[in-house]
């Protein structure tokens, strides 16, 4: 028969011993992730990469803004009120989203989930299709670059 430890039977050290091949394994996690990650380190990161970094961010500013305009435009002609807008305007940020990341032979199956998703919240389904439209006109006019691309990667 086995015999069963109580957890007040069992006495854990704080500092458990050297060999210990587990504590070893951290400290050694720990140390190189402190070498990694200092200060002057991480900005001189940022020194190389602000540019570009800035540059994204005004890409992806720029095209939220527009595709929240976009979307007000449909809305607006649908007579949606202000309010109800907003729910609106997260299904167009969501299309945007998948326009940019998924590929598009998986698109369409994207598009149809988060248009279920917002059609069981109580938007109008067919309003879903006419902002789905144009936010895709818009994103493929207007030449904003997809994952992958030259400023998003």
């Amino acid at each position: 028969m086995k015999k069963v430890q109580s957890a007040n039977d069992k006495v854990q050290t704080a500092n458990p011993s050297p060999t210990d091949p587990v504590a070893e394994s951290i400290r050694r996690r720990v140390a190189r992730w402190e070498a990694k990650n200092t200060p002057e380190r991480t900005a001189a990161i940022l020194a190389a990469k602000g540019e570009q970094m800035r540059e994204r961010y005004r890409v992806q500013a720029e095209m939220q803004g527009r595709v929240e305009h976009r979307v007000s435009e449909v809305t607006d002609a649908a007579g949606i009120s202000v309010m109800t807008r907003i729910w609106y305007k997260d299904f167009g940020r969501e299309v945007c989203r998948i326009w940019r990341t998924i590929p598009s032979s998986c698109q369409e199956l994207e598009y149809d989930v988060i248009r279920y998703k917002w059609t069981a919240r109580g938007l109008d389904p067919i309003l879903l299709v006419k902002v789905k439209v144009a936010v895709i006109e818009l994103l493929e006019t207007s030449g904003f670059p997809r994952k992958g691309g030259a400023l998003l990667t």
